[in-house]
């Protein structure tokens, strides 16, 4: 039977935050707003972290995570994820149908019902390669433009010649809470699909990516916020 496994790459470096994968937010690691929504999902076959840093796979371990010590040449400040994700395979022996749940430790505002939605989502659509997990954009963007030595080129020609704002399409950005797919399809390209992809839509405020002490702050609030109105 298929496997349906978590995995949380998080290495140690960080310019922004120092140590941000065990920054505290709301009086837990960062790495923990990961963990615990996995665990409280109870989706999942086996929860991962990472990591090239002994205090991050100690902290992982604290809050009952498995951990893979990772390949320090694969947690260099410009590593690409998916030789991460490779390795994880390569390492777990998973099989082709086997589905990895990519849950970036950067989003601490993904909650266990996400998860258990995004999951749900993926399987009813079978034919796709993947899912990823976005929030609503700015459809104003649309109207950008390249260049300017001298002349300026719209980036979409297509909506170029839209006046009305409410007449130019939804955008979604990636916002890096959740990815979904198995084995096979990431293999067939030693990537995460581009191509087929089902988007699970999560609002704004639950979309927040820590890259600064600000976006800390903004997620302690959040956070805060939450935990007033479950009162």
């Amino acid at each position: 039977m298929a496997k349906t496994i978590a995995l949380i790459p998080a290495r140690g470096g960080s310019k922004g935050i120092p140590h941000k994968n065990i920054a505290l937010l709301a009086g837990k690691p960062l790495l923990a707003h990961s963990i615990l929504p996995a665990q409280e999902a109870k989706t999942f076959d086996g929860i991962f972290v990472s990591s090239d840093d002994a205090h991050i796979l100690a902290a992982a371990e604290t809050y009952g995570a498995a951990t893979i010590c990772r390949n320090p040449h694969l947690a260099l400040d410009h590593s690409p994820t998916n030789p991460v994700i490779q390795e994880f395979i390569e390492l777990q022996k998973l099989d082709g149908d086997d589905v990895i749940v990519l849950l970036q430790p950067t989003s601490p505002l993904r909650r266990a019902e996400h998860i258990q939605s995004a999951l749900a989502l993926f399987k009813q659509h079978s034919e796709c390669a993947a899912l990823m997990s976005v929030c609503a954009g700015d459809n104003k963007y649309l109207y950008a433009f390249s260049g300017a030595d001298p002349y300026l080129t719209p980036l979409l020609p297509e909506f170029f010649k839209v006046s009305r704002r409410q007449d130019l399409p939804e955008i979604y950005l990636p916002n890096g809470a959740i990815y979904i797919f198995n084995v096979k399809n990431f293999q067939r390209e030693q990537a995460i699909p581009k191509i087929n992809i089902v988007a699970y839509v999560m609002p704004e405020e639950d979309s927040i990516d820590i890259d600064t002490p600000e976006d800390m702050k903004t997620a302690e609030s959040y956070i805060a916020q939450r935990q007033r109105e479950s009162q």
